[in-house]
């Protein structure tokens, strides 16, 4: 059953605004952004799944936003609005963003695009992977030169919770500190490197006493299963760093929460359970339909509730505000369909805190 819709939102003109099929991404870019969009009718959040009680944070991811910068670039510009407008109620943590900020990593356009819509959140804590699409999908086509221009050490180094660089944000880390938590969020983009995994395990072992969250673009298949790239971040980076509780992954089409259990000092007894998940709905719609946006505004929210020993989590989009995409009988029917039980559930905080 759907969760209820949320307070109205300022970010309405993305659904309402949609640029003619002959308009320079540049050109709307532009476009006045105190033009009055007809309004979306008023919902009444009962519940209101996403604002946050005393005692609950909430950490908002977004992935895969690459059709957005191609072509549809009012959805990206709504779900980032949507978290600084919301970022109080919701009691906003952090956002991560795990890759695929664009579809082409040589059109400049594009790259405009993904930057005017995170310059959004850039005063709130945030972090981002690199993509294949951002830097390339083969190892020997691989040049994150265009990812780090504009996404580089140099757009965050004056961040205060900003930790620290692994080739100019190949790979960085973030300090963030939640309710009764301290997090490290490490990043590693895509075509992971042994160099690139070391560095890993060093900054979880420099900060034994954070939580760790390992945030990368390609971990899972579809079906949930690791991938090549996976696999190894399981086997060097995820079983080696006895603090790491959670990865989260795009990439492939999917949104699910899939624990594991760890011995880590094999006396064979689990000793950490890490939640691996994964979030991606850019394949979501009709693809041989005019409307079909590339993941219309999806992503996924957090809810930390230290009180009651829970991970709340939920999917929203504020550009057609609904909550849970594959609930819809007639949404089972596409290519890449999910089971909607992964865009929300609750699992039991599995770090101490």
């Amino acid at each position: 059953m759907l969760l209820a819709a949320l307070l109205p939102l300022c970010c309405a003109c993305a659904q309402n605004q949609k640029p003619a099929p002959d308009t320079p991404l540049v050109e709307l870019l532009l476009a006045d952004p105190t033009a009055s969009p007809a309004p979306l009718p008023t919902n009444t959040p009962i519940p209101d799944a996403l604002t946050a009680a005393d005692g609950q944070y909430t950490i908002a991811w977004i992935s895969d936003t690459q059709h957005y910068s191609r072509q549809n670039n009012g959805v990206f510009e709504c779900m980032t609005r949507f978290l600084a407008d919301n970022a109080e109620r919701m009691n906003l943590a952090y956002i991560v963003h795990t890759g695929d900020l664009v579809h082409n990593r040589d059109v400049p356009a594009q790259w405009t695009v993904a930057d005017r819509a995170m310059l959004t959140i850039d005063s709130l804590p945030n972090g981002v992977a690199a993509g294949n699409h951002d830097v390339g999908t083969k190892p020997e086509d691989c040049d994150y030169s265009y990812f780090c221009a504009l996404f580089g050490e140099a757009r965050y180094r004056d961040r205060p919770w900003y930790g620290g660089s692994y080739e100019n944000n190949r790979g960085h880390y973030d300090l963030i500190d939640a309710g009764n938590t301290q997090f490290v969020f490490v990043y590693l983009g895509y075509q992971v490197t042994d160099g690139g995994m070391d560095w890993a395990r060093e900054v979880f072992s420099a900060y034994p006493d954070r939580v760790g969250v390992l945030c990368v673009h390609d971990y899972f298949y579809h079906d949930c299963s690791l991938t090549e790239q996976g696999q190894r971040l399981y086997d060097n980076v995820v079983k080696k760093s006895g603090n790491l509780y959670l990865v989260l992954c795009g990439h492939r089409y999917n949104g699910a929460c899939i624990p594991t259990e760890l011995d880590d000092d094999g006396d064979g007894i689990s000793d950490r359970t890490v939640l691996q998940m994964i979030n991606n709905y850019q394949a979501v719609g009709d693809p041989e339909a005019e409307t079909r946006t590339g993941g219309d505004g999806y992503m996924r929210f957090l809810q930390v509730d230290e009180d009651a020993g829970l991970i709340r989590y939920t999917s929203y989009s504020p550009y057609t505000d609904d909550y849970v995409y594959f609930d819809e009988p007639a949404h089972q029917l596409e290519k890449y369909a999910f089971d909607p039980g992964g865009e929300q559930g609750q699992v039991p905080i599995p770090w101490p805190y």
